[in-house]
């Protein structure tokens, strides 16, 4: 057996809709990452890979020990990345 451990990974949601014409209808992509920068890069790869045209206005993780979802879209700029 290997002495290095796997990383923890924790469940990452990520709030986004369709553009500022379709603000209305909000959506989640869900994550397994290490961190919230991990989830966005993931994210972002998926939504460039895709050629898909979205805002995302947020980033959450779920904490197991609580049972809520924690916000941490401080990581995000002042009102969200347009793609």
């Amino acid at each position: 057996m290997s002495s290095e451990k796997e990383p923890k990974l924790f469940e990452f949601r990520i709030k986004y809709n369709a553009g500022e014409y379709h603000s209305h209808i909000d959506n989640y992509h869900y994550y397994n990452a290490e961190n919230p920068i991990q989830a966005l890069e993931f994210h972002l790869s998926m939504v460039e890979k895709h050629n898909l045209h979205l805002q995302t206005l947020s980033i959450e993780m779920y904490n197991p020990y609580s049972g809520r979802w924690e916000d941490k879209s401080k990581i995000l700029p002042e009102g969200g990345i347009n793609q």
